[in-house]
């Protein structure tokens, strides 16, 4: 299982939590999206791996700005 995680500065609600979980649900092998308003970090759990760049342009097409947390 991969795991990703990202920190999304710009999230800041309910409906942006439910965006990016939305985006993330159509890449393939997505099996989990967690999202915490607190820290704005979201983990995204695979059971593929995940390109990078495909996951930072799902969520930048969801209107956010992903960050790489390494």
């Amino acid at each position: 299982m991969e795991e990703l995680s990202l920190k999304v500065p710009d999230m800041s609600c309910g409906h942006c939590v439910g965006a990016i979980q939305r985006a993330m649900e159509v890449l393939d092998g997505v099996t989990a999206v967690e999202a915490s308003l607190d820290t704005k970090i979201v983990k995204i759990k695979s059971d593929r791996v995940l390109h990078i760049d495909e996951v930072l342009a799902a969520v930048a097409g969801a209107g956010y700005t992903p960050e790489v947390v390494r």
